[in-house]
């Protein structure tokens, strides 16, 4: 009788584990969850085209405006940045924006911009070689360990950058090109042309948005507990 009431429950729970779970009707309804979309044969569809996609959309959007040898920058980037991208990169979208403070005069002779930084002609250097880096290595994995070790590394701009880079996998030599080229002085006059257009505009640097917004309370925060604004946000989405 036991040995009976054992199996019996086995057989039950086994049956309603493969039973209970039915493809439904509406395919709008097939990737609401796993199991679903097991049941329903299409899990690969459903992982490549709305579950990615979701996370993705689902993400807190981070964007620092700073410039390359501001102590406060680095502090930021250093410590707060990092952490966040160490903790929860899987829950925000991380942008950098190299030009602060610094201003852009186009001259027409040569039909390039020339800029002047807050802290000279170094800090447009190394806005300049960030710049790059970000466009040639696109991706969050690939261009922020090269921040990181830059900005946690004092010295001389290019020996600092070159070091980073064969440390972080970055070419220098490719880098190095795009400084040096029309591309690269069009990437940065794309990043004062979006630093210049803050609303509000920005009064210092680092100085951080969150989903486009930015307002002092944010900003305070972030420099205290950037994981903690983010996971706030996040839930709020």
């Amino acid at each position: 009788m036991y040995v009976s009431l054992i199996f019996s429950t086995i057989l039950i729970f086994y049956i309603h584990g493969g039973l209970a779970i039915n493809c439904p009707k509406s395919s709008a309804k097939w990737c609401d969850n796993k199991d679903i979309a097991k049941a329903c044969g299409v899990i690969e569809q459903c992982n490549k085209y709305v579950w990615k996609v979701r996370d993705t959309n689902d993400r807190v959007n981070l964007s620092i405006y700073y410039e390359t040898l501001c102590p406060d920058c680095r502090q930021f980037i250093t410590t707060q940045v990092w952490n966040t991208y160490q903790a929860i990169l899987n829950i925000v979208n991380i942008s950098f924006v190299p030009y602060g403070n610094a201003r852009e005069v186009y001259r027409p002779e040569t039909k390039l911009y020339q800029f002047y930084c807050q802290h000279g002609a170094d800090e447009c250097y190394g806005n300049l070689i960030h710049t790059c880096v970000i466009y040639l290595y696109a991706n969050t994995t690939s261009h922020l360990p090269f921040i990181y070790c830059t900005e946690s590394t004092e010295g001389d701009v290019e020996t600092v950058a070159e070091q980073c880079a064969q440390k972080t996998s970055v070419d220098f030599d490719k880098v190095s090109a795009c400084v040096q080229s029309r591309l690269g002085n069009q990437l940065q006059h794309v990043y004062a042309v979006q630093t210049d257009n803050l609303q509000p505009p920005h009064q210092y640097v680092p100085w951080v948005t969150v989903n486009g917004e930015h307002t002092e309370e944010m900003e305070q925060e972030a420099e205290k507990d950037l994981i903690g604004l983010i996971c706030k946000t996040y839930k709020v989405i």
